[in-house]
């Protein structure tokens, strides 16, 4: 494999479905093995950490597309206060539901297993 014939969008699309994939199986298995609270803890967690990927994602193509615009400030700025925002989120939906809050932070952590998994990918098949 060479520099040339990586494909980032390919690349893009197996570390979504990988997302989906993740919070699906970590929801079930939480849910089964400790409960509600913990399963959809995960799931919030986990929908949380996806819709940062993507955001940042359309951010990133937005920024470097050849011809657009650049974004807006305000929407620089609200991705710079996501996490202010991701946190709040998170303790009002912590203390209002009674929702696990290690399950939430293992949810957090499925965008990073789903890019680990696509280097993963990429060093045993290449593309």
């Amino acid at each position: 494999m060479t520099i040339d014939s990586f494909d980032p969008d390919r690349a893009i699309g197996r570390v979504r479905r990988l997302i989906w994939w993740l919070t699906g199986l970590g929801t079930a298995a939480l849910l089964a093995a400790k409960g509600i609270a913990w399963g959809f803890g995960f799931l919030l967690g986990a929908a949380i950490s996806g819709g940062s990927f993507h955001y940042l994602h359309r951010l990133v193509y937005a920024i470097n597309a050849p011809g657009a615009k650049k974004p807006r400030a305000w929407k620089a700025a609200l991705m710079g206060l996501r996490y202010f925002l991701i946190g709040g989120i998170l303790y009002a939906m912590i203390k209002l539901f009674g929702l696990n809050l290690v399950a939430v932070l293992c949810g957090l952590l499925v965008t990073a297993a789903a890019v680990l998994l696509e280097i993963l990918y990429e060093l045993l098949h290449g593309t």
